[in-house]
């Protein structure tokens, strides 16, 4: 994958200036010119993940991060996984910010990796994908630690692709024909349309009137086998994407794995990662 590093760079800058607005008087004593080498040490199992941001917040401090592992790698506790040579204020300045990050973004990351692996183990064919529910300024560094962990990125804005929910319908007055006409007419042909049903009867119309991908929202699994019934019956569940999501855990997964949606979303992966992965740096 490869991320815009210069936003990736502005971001950090930003992240720096707001843990340090004038001065570290923590390390004002230390001379300017003292220089040291340190480590970082994993202090738990996971997936690594925020390594190439460690490195390039360090870049911004001229300080040398050399790294023996790679984002999305499995690391086990007492794992040391970077080196890092510099000035040691510039060290410790961007210490806090780096393995804040790092740990964030590896929870994410290792989060993903759960999900994955029940799915596999399921042998269904299915996507776990995360959602627009991520906390704000953080979005493009949790949107690439869920696809670190295997996951699908789903939207990264408003303007990725045309996603219609029950707000609009409202609006429509549940007209979804009407709805899906006056969309059609205003967008790009290059935007994929995603329409969000809570009626199992709903799903036939959506998808007769061209709705790129189906989110099946906040539906139990008996009403998810029922919808992709339905369109099977019909002869239509190759012709649109099936998302399920709604209150999906670890715990109930499976149960909407049988059914074989193409996509389950969840927002557990960026806003309660179950998983927590710790970091330390120690000076040598």
């Amino acid at each position: 994958m490869s991320y815009n590093r210069i936003l990736i760079k502005e971001k950090l800058k930003k992240f720096l200036i707001e843990d340090n607005s004038f001065i570290d008087v923590s390390s004002n004593a230390i001379p300017k010119e003292s220089v040291s080498s340190a480590t970082i040490i994993a202090k738990s199992d996971g997936y690594l993940s925020g390594l190439e941001e460690l490195g390039i917040l360090y870049q911004l401090l001229n300080v040398k991060v050399i790294r023996n592992k790679e984002d999305g790698d499995q690391i086990h506790n007492g794992d040391i996984f970077a080196k890092i040579d510099g000035e040691s204020r510039n060290i410790l300045l961007g210490e806090r910010v780096g393995l804040n990050l790092m740990s964030h973004m590896s929870a994410i990351t290792s989060t993903t990796r759960k999900f994955v692996k029940i799915i596999e183990d399921s042998g269904k064919n299915v996507k776990i994908a995360c959602t627009r529910k991520t906390l704000p300024g953080l979005r493009l560094f949790e949107k690439k630690a869920v696809e670190l962990g295997g996951g699908d990125t789903h939207r990264f804005s408003l303007d990725d692709m045309v996603l219609l929910k029950s707000p609009h319908l409202k609006f429509y007055k549940g007209d979804i024909v009407k709805l899906l006409k006056d969309v059609k007419s205003r967008v790009s042909f290059t935007k994929k349309i995603e329409i969000e049903i809570e009626n199992v009867s709903d799903v036939l119309i959506a998808v007769k009137n061209k709705a790129d991908i189906i989110m099946l929202d906040n539906m139990n699994p008996d009403k998810v086998q029922d919808a992709i019934n339905l369109l099977k019956q019909e002869k239509l569940r190759n012709q649109v994407i099936i998302e399920v999501s709604g209150n999906i855990t670890q715990e109930n997964i499976f149960d909407y794995l049988i059914s074989e949606p193409d996509v389950i979303s969840t927002s557990v992966l960026t806003q309660k990662p179950t998983e927590f992965v710790d970091y330390s740096l120690r000076f040598d």
